[in-house]
């Protein structure tokens, strides 16, 4: 809807999708570092924050009259793809804390969710995105980080930034 009706306005413009942030697993953790959720064996690119300000410069800095990026969706991933037990594992090698991914049940999720006191609309938002880790639906890696930057993208455990647990929005 936004990418119809930019192209309608005939303003030059980029549309930048950031796919999921390397540095949510752990504002998701509880204070035991403990992420729980319903995504076994899904995969997701995550893309660290460095990375998605350092594409954000490179496409505000392109000061020609046109540019190769005017008019596109480009969509800001990490370098791999990875479940949410191995960039849980990550995030616990790169903090030194002992950050662990525990897998639920969309029906258990939603129930420990309940229980904390999350509305049901904040808990259908945090199950969509574990469900959609789990459809691989944030799986695709792009070059888009590398191309624009011209330096590879970031893993997650080289992230220069990590929340504290139990800090994700909507979490308490």
């Amino acid at each position: 809807m936004t990418e119809q009706f930019l192209a309608g306005a005939g303003i030059r413009h980029t549309v930048l999708r950031a796919g999921f942030y390397a540095s949510t697993p752990a504002a998701l953790a509880d204070e035991e570092f403990v992420v729980s959720g319903p995504a076994r064996t899904g995969r997701a690119a995550f893309a660290t924050h460095e990375d998605i300000a350092d594409v954000i410069t490179a496409v505000a800095l392109d000061e020609g009259p046109h540019s190769e990026h005017d008019g596109a969706t480009l969509k800001i991933t990490g370098p791999e793809a990875l479940t949410l037990d191995e960039a849980v594992t990550r995030i616990a090698a790169a903090t030194g804390r002992a950050y662990r991914y525990k897998p639920e049940t969309v029906e258990d999720a939603f129930a420990r969710r309940w229980r904390l006191g999350m509305s049901g609309e904040q808990i259908e938002t945090w199950i969509s995105w574990y469900q959609a880790i789990e459809r691989g639906e944030v799986s695709m890696v792009t070059d888009v980080v590398p191309r624009l930057t011209r330096s590879p993208a970031t893993p997650t455990s080289d992230a220069a930034w990590w929340p504290e647990p139990n800090t994700a929005r909507g979490v308490r």
